[in-house]
Order: structure tokens, then C-alpha cells, then sequence
């Protein structure tokens, strides 16, 4: 199930991130299973996160999923390499059941790929209308999504990218620091 530098990928979804039970991975992988199984071609979720104990914790539901052939693995790539495989991906999927900011789906938008995400408070205040949400404790609705991701025609495909490339543009380490540093500067 680990992914090599010489294997080459069908069309598949990207997950970036730890693999700590909120991320609501096991759901993603039954939702990337049902969708193969009604699909007529195979489509692929790459994982990439770092090794733990979650990880192999994930392992092991992939195999008692029965998803090995629909899961990839991954550990640390590249920057240039992420970027490659977040341009490449059908989508970036986060299907999350809470976070404190959401920083890997401006991270895709950034980098050029359709955002997929849980349909949850602080993803609907950060990425707005940027994103394709779904239901993160539906399995159905998390392969639905996915479904739509790769049935989008090209040109509305290229529209909602082009929208969230500059969308994720208002969100910057600079501008950040800036502000920051501007609200300890009116406060002495």
C-alpha cells in the first residue's frame, strides 16, 4: 500500500496531513472504496502524512476496509513534489470533523486544485464558496462529492480553480506578520 517513486497513479484524490482520528480518515476511505465500486473506472486516494502510530493504525483499517487496492501511503515528499501531486489530483479531499484553521485546503488552492471539504464551521468561514462540501460522517455524501469532482466538465473544473487560486491569494504569511505586528504596535 506504500506509494514508490515508480508507481504510476491512476486518477486519484489527495489527503495531506496527520492521520490523528478527527482527520476522519477511515470514513474517506470507505467513501474512496464505494465510489470505485459503483464507478467503471478505478480512482485512487493518495495519503501523504507521517509516520505513528495513527498511521498504522490507518494501515490496518485500510486492510479491514478491504481498500488496499483504492489506498496509497505515502510519507514526507517534497515541496516540489507535493505541489506536482496536489496539480495532478482530481482533488484535494479534507474531510475533517474539526479544526482549528484549515491550513492544507488554502495550501491546494494555492497550488492549483479543486478543494473538497467537510461541510464544517470553521471550513465554511475560510474557504467560503471556494470549495465542494460535504457531509464528513456520510460516507455516501464524502463519495458524492468525489463523484462530482471527477464528473465536473473541464471548463467549470478550471472555473472553480481559477476562483480559489485567488481567492487563497487574501490568505499570506507576510500579510499575516503585518497585521500582527500592527495590532502590538497600537496596543503600547
Amino acid at each position: 500500500m506504500l506509494l514508490t517513486n515508480n508507481h504510476t497513479m491512476n486518477k486519484y484524490f489527495l489527503y495531506v496531513g496527520s492521520a490523528y482520528p478527527h482527520k476522519n480518515l477511515k470514513r474517506l476511505i470507505e467513501a474512496i472504496k464505494l465510489l470505485n465500486i459503483k464507478s467503471d473506472q478505478q480512482v485512487d486516494l493518495l495519503i501523504i502524512s507521517g509516520r505513528g502510530p495513527f498511521i498504522e493504525r490507518l494501515n490496518t483499517s485500510i486492510t479491514k476496509i478491504g481498500a488496499e487496492k483504492y489506498t496509497k501511503l505515502s510519507g514526507f515528499v517534497s515541496d516540489e513534489k507535493l505541489k506536482s501531486l496536489y496539480r495532478n489530483s482530481v482533488s484535494f479531499i479534507f474531510p475533517s470533523l474539526s479544526e482549528g484553521f484549515g491550513l492544507p485546503g488554502l495550501e491546494a488552492m494555492e497550488a492549483g486544485t479543486l478543494l473538497l471539504a467537510s461541510d464544517i464551521p470553521v471550513f465554511k468561514e475560510v474557504y467560503k464558496s471556494a470549495a465542494i462540501y460535504f457531509d464528513p460522517l456520510d460516507v455516501k455524501s464524502i463519495s458524492l462529492a468525489m463523484l462530482k469532482a471527477l464528473q465536473m466538465l473541464p471548463s467549470k473544473r478550471d472555473e472553480i480553480i481559477s476562483s480559489a487560486h485567488r481567492f487563497a491569494k487574501r490568505y499570506s504569511w507576510t500579510k499575516m506578520a503585518r497585521e500582527t505586528l500592527d495590532v502590538y504596535e497600537s496596543s503600547v
